[in-house]
């Protein structure tokens, strides 16, 4: 596609429609799956000039979105996923040059957290991930903002975040994503049962259903016992959870001690 760096330069200029044109179009939407390393370039050439341009990004996320342009039909959630991507991406620079979170694009990053739409939320789980990268510190606070926001959406965003082998690789950083993600569990099964099908709930538990087998494989010590605690429940969410993780391969290492845990159905 065209240059990025010079379509993003137009659009700062106030010119916005050829870069919302160009991303849209070449987003792979609709589809099953989207221009993912389109949206990576276009967030590292917003944070390569991150004193500008998050006023576009919040006019992609803002409902309706302010658009300069018609965009394909099918095309319209690209353009914000991609500004919560960046976001993370602007976040993520200032934290790795040792500076604090730009408020703005924290704010940005914590909308998208919340969205709706799906892939909005992913790329804004993707955008904290690069901040957790730069400065696990930093990006931890602002977990634990989303994790204890009492909405199902950020708590979401933030499970997603930490559940991620990369980062895990440092003990520490393995425990306290044990701790995110026990957190997120205990919340999850203290929703009333009659209000667990509220879509946003089912949101949440979806990504439970994976992310407690990443930091149980990162960390076993905290996260095989959660397992364990889970299996000697009689709630129903708590027993999906369980043969969730357990079919997951990166538990095969722990097969002999949560093979007893397996239930049928």
């Amino acid at each position: 596609m065209a240059d990025l760096a010079a379509l993003w330069s137009r659009a700062l200029s106030g010119d916005r429609a050829p870069i919302e044109r160009a991303l849209a179009e070449d987003s792979r939407l609709p589809g099953p799956r989207a221009n993912l390393e389109l949206a990576g370039r276009f967030a590292e050439t917003v944070a390569a000039d991150r004193a500008s341009g998050l006023a576009v990004l919040a006019g992609w996320l803002a409902t309706p979105p302010q658009l300069a342009t018609p965009l394909p039909e099918g095309t319209e959630e690209f353009l914000p996923a991609c500004a919560a991507l960046a976001a993370g991406a602007v976040a993520a620079r200032a934290a790795a040059d040792g500076e604090a979170l730009p408020g703005d694009a924290v704010a940005l990053l914590s909308t998208a957290a919340g969205d709706p739409r799906w892939r909005v939320r992913e790329l804004a789980a993707t955008g904290l991930q690069r901040v957790l990268a730069a400065d696990w510190r930093a990006g931890m606070d602002q977990v634990e903002v989303w994790l204890r926001s009492g909405e199902p959406l950020p708590m979401r965003a933030a499970v997603a975040a930490v559940a991620e082998p990369p980062l895990l690789r440092d003990p520490q950083h393995a425990a306290q994503a044990t701790a995110v993600v026990t957190e997120a569990v205990d919340a999850l099964l203290a929703v009333p049962a009659a209000e667990r099908r509220a879509e946003d709930v089912r949101v949440l538990r979806k990504a439970l259903g994976y992310a407690i087998s990443v930091v149980a494989a990162a960390d076993p010590e905290a996260g095989l016992p959660l397992l364990e605690r889970l299996a000697a429940s009689d709630d129903t969410d708590a027993a999906w959870l369980v043969r969730e993780n357990l079919a997951k391969a990166r538990l095969k290492p722990f097969a002999d001690r949560l093979g007893a845990l397996r239930r049928p159905g």
